[in-house]
Formats: structure tokens, C-alpha cells, sequence
């Protein structure tokens, strides 16, 4: 796990605080008319966008507000509610966390609350006091979380994770309700570690249950997945001959609806702590078939079945034809590198497209700032959610963020129905994804 950043940008301070709190790690906190003024120009920018578009006034909605240093919450959030399937999850359950009943899901309520406020059913003053509720409901996890300290967004959204599973574990103890669906179960999967004595062939076969991959930074993603899963050699000692060396090999036993891919850009260097931003070719498309093992391969794997339960998959989704598609090499030639493939249909069930992404700015992990971009709901390129601004994204979205990015989400292809699809299906990419 990454180490909290800590930020230093002023403009990111709440003047009127947070609201008040009642957990043991609750601090008086000091905010100066330095820090206070951008916060004002921000409010005063929002009222000002009745006199625009209904469009445009859509895009403001889907701002969230600068509560002091939290660009790495709302760059998180702002990638999560870009995901169909995770907000359906909420949304669909809302019986379960309606403030007009009691409930353990919490963290679920002030997700599903600012979800709605995202739609333009809540006030700014509504979003500030939810995300200061989802940040508070942390701090049982980092304390830090109750101050006006910029955190690690990656470390952000694995406490997130945790918190809304054990919230639904809470809830399944006490409950007669089985219906109960945690959205976490979007992004789990099963990696299967197989390790082989080199001397007598036995083999040990091992899992892992997932909800992401941390990548070692390489010149495109692809080479940093290759890397990943590439055959390591292992210091074992085996249990029939014993031997003591060993070929470990992995490779997804299920597939997760949302692939999250964390990009290892904070580095030790033996005294402190740095950034690494060396250049990362991200695909629009991503197929994973393989890197699927043997059994699943052979069962014809239906990700959603295995990792999610009894969903199902539709197939409908697909590339455009004339589209360039980054994807990994068969798995006898996986070494060979990446490979461009044109006008192949990979409507199957290991295909993902890219919906979001988290990128740090700035030089150093003391110094930076978060942002997010979204694919866009009419299919129609990307938005830059930046805090409260939200903007179509003026630039190719991957090239300009090779340097930058930080977690990407990728969609399953077939598992984004719902009411906010950030990307037409068989819709012609715009030019902000060709990268």
C-alpha cells in the first residue's frame, strides 16, 4: 500500500470546516483568509451556472467541492460513479440505506446520497457535508482522515473498499434479507498462483482473491501486466523431493467486472519517498484472455458467475471494427510484446474498455494535486473533473496522461447497462481515444 501524500495547496481548504463529528479522533481545526477566499470564488462560480445550458448545468451537478485537500477523494469517487454497474448496485438497494430507516450500511447511505446530489437532487452545502461523512467514516482505519490532510487516493479507495465490506457483513450477521449485494464485489477476482519444482515437476496450486493489481511502471501497460504475470523463479523447498527451487506462474481464475490497475508511481530511493513519472502507453481496450488459466479457459469463463454470483453477461458490446485495439499476446507468445490487431471482434467475455481514470500532478509526493477523467455518458470523448470543475477534456485524455496516471478502471465489455453507460456501445471512439 502506497503511503499517505501530503499535500500543499491552499486553494483545497473548506472555509466553513467540516461538520460536526463524534468520533474519538475529532480535532479543532484552523482555516486562514488566505485559504478561505478560493473557496468563496468557487461557490459564487456554481450560483452563476443557472444562466448556462442545461448541458452545461448537468456537467456542474457532477462536481464535487474542494472540502480542505480532499482532491483525492473526489478524483476517487468521480471514477467509481462513472462505473454503471457499481452505482446501480447502490441505487438498486436504496430500501436498504434510505435515511427514512435505520441502518448499518452508512458508508453506503452518504454513497448513494451523493450520488443523487451528483444528479442534481442535492445542494453544495448537501455534497460537503456527505463527503465530509464518507471521509470521517474512515478514520477508524487512519485517523489522519479527520484532518485537512491530502491522502494517497489509492490508499483512499482500498479503505473504502474494506469499510463498505464490513459494513455488509455487519448487515448479513443481523439480517433475514440474503438479497444484499456489496458493490465492492464489482472489482474481486481470483488469481490462481501455480508453483513447480524444477527437479521433480510437482505442483502446488494456490489462490488469491483480489480487488486490484499494482503495476510496476513499464513504457505501456501491457509490458507492466506481462510483467506481472511473468514466470518468476522461487527459493522453495518442495514437498517430494525436496528440492529447492521453484517456477511460479499466475493467472486470473475469475475475471472482475471492473479491472482496477494501480500504477506504482511513489518510490523509495533508500532516504525518502519520490515520484516516478516516466511515460505509460495506456490502451482504450484491453482483452485479458491470456492471462486466463487452463480451468477457466477450458469451462469457457463466465467472469460474472464466478467472482459476482449469478449475474450474467451480456454480449453485445464490441470495439468499433476499424478501431486499433492494444491486447495482450497469445499465451505461448507472451513475451513477444504488444501486439496492434484491426477490425477483430472482441466482444467475448475477457474484453474490458477503459471508463476512468485518477492521475497525480505535480513533481514530488509532498506537493500535488488529484484529478479524474471520465469517459463521457453520450460516448462523445471525456470530462476532466477537477474538484467542483468539471470540463470536456480539450486534449487526447490517454497521451496526455501518460505521465500522470495513477489507478484506471476497466469496464468488462457487456457489463456497463444501466442508466449511465459513459460509452455508447458500437459507437465510433472519438479522437480522445484513439491514443
Amino acid at each position: 500500500m502506497v503511503p499517505a501524500v501530503a499535500g500543499s495547496e491552499l486553494n483545497e481548504v473548506d472555509p466553513t470546516g467540516p461538520p460536526a463529528q463524534t468520533t474519538e479522533f475529532s480535532r479543532p481545526r484552523r482555516f486562514s483568509s488566505l485559504q478561505c477566499q478560493p473557496q468563496r470564488d468557487e461557490v459564487s462560480r456554481l450560483r452563476a451556472s443557472s444562466g448556462r445550458s442545461k448541458t452545461q448545468q448537468h456537467q456542474e451537478a457532477l462536481g464535487l467541492p474542494n472540502i480542505g485537500n480532499s482532491c483525492f477523494l473526489n478524483a476517487s469517487l468521480q471514477c467509481l460513479y462513472s462505473l454503471p454497474c457499481f452505482c446501480s448496485d447502490i441505487t438498486g438497494q436504496e430500501d436498504l440505506w434510505s435515511p427514512r430507516r435505520r441502518t448499518k450500511l452508512k458508508l453506503l447511505r452518504y454513497l448513494g446520497e451523493l450520488y443523487k446530489s451528483r444528479q442534481g437532487e442535492g445542494s453544495y452545502k448537501g455534497k460537503r457535508r456527505l463527503l465530509w461523512s464518507i471521509k470521517s467514516s474512515l478514520a477508524e482505519f487512519n485517523e489522519e482522515y479527520e484532518h485537512i490532510t491530502e491522502q494517497d487516493a489509492h490508499e483512499f479507495l482500498l479503505l473504502l473498499f474494506m469499510k463498505m465490506k464490513m459494513e455488509g457483513e455487519t448487515l448479513q450477521e443481523i439480517s433475514t434479507s440474503p438479497s444484499y449485494i456489496c458493490p465492492v464485489q464489482n472489482f474481486e477476482f481470483r488469481l490462481q498462483c501455480v508453483r513447480t519444482c524444477t527437479s521433480c515437476g510437482d505442483k502446488v496450486f494456490q489462490e488469491e482473491e483480489q480487488n486490484h493489481l499494482s503495476l510496476d511502471l513499464h513504457p505501456s501497460l501491457i509490458a507492466g501486466l506481462q510483467f506481472y504475470f511473468k514466470p518468476s523463479e522461487l527459493e522453495c523447498t518442495c514437498r517430494q523431493c525436496s528440492g529447492c527451487q521453484t517456477t511460479a506462474v499466475r493467472h486470473f481464475l475469475t475475471l472482475p467486472r471492473v479491472l482496477l490497475l494501480h500504477m506504482k508511481r511513489f518510490h523509495h530511493d533508500g532516504a525518502r519517498l519520490r515520484k516516478v513519472t516516466d511515460a505509460v502507453s495506456v490502451p482504450p481496450w484491453l482483452s485479458l484472455a491470456s492471462l486466463v488459466g487452463e480451468q477457466g479457459a477450458a469451462a469457457g469463463i463466465d467472469p460474472l458467475r464466478s467472482s459476482y454470483g449469478e449475474g450474467e453477461i451480456a454480449s453485445g458490446a464490441k470495439p468499433s471494427a476499424n478501431m486499433a485495439v492494444d491486447h495482450l499476446d497469445s499465451a505461448g507468445d507472451r513475451d513477444r510484446g504488444l501486439q496492434e490487431v484491426h477490425g477483430k471482434d472482441h466482444s467475448n467475455q475477457s474484453t474490458y474498455r477503459l471508463s476512468g481514470m485518477v492521475s497525480h500532478l505535480g513533481e514530488s509526493i509532498n506537493t500535488g494535486h488529484y484529478v479524474s477523467d471520465v469517459a463521457r455518458e453520450d460516448g462523445a470523448g471525456w470530462l476532466t473533473l477537477n474538484d467542483a470543475r468539471v470540463t470536456p477534456a480539450e486534449t487526447p485524455v490517454l497521451r496526455t496522461r501518460e505521465k500522470t496516471a495513477y489507478m484506471l478502471f476497466y469496464v468488462l465489455s457487456g457489463a456497463e447497462e444501466g442508466s449511465h453507460v459513459p460509452l455508447a456501445q458500437n459507437q465510433e471512439p472519438s479522437g480522445a481515444e484513439r491514443d
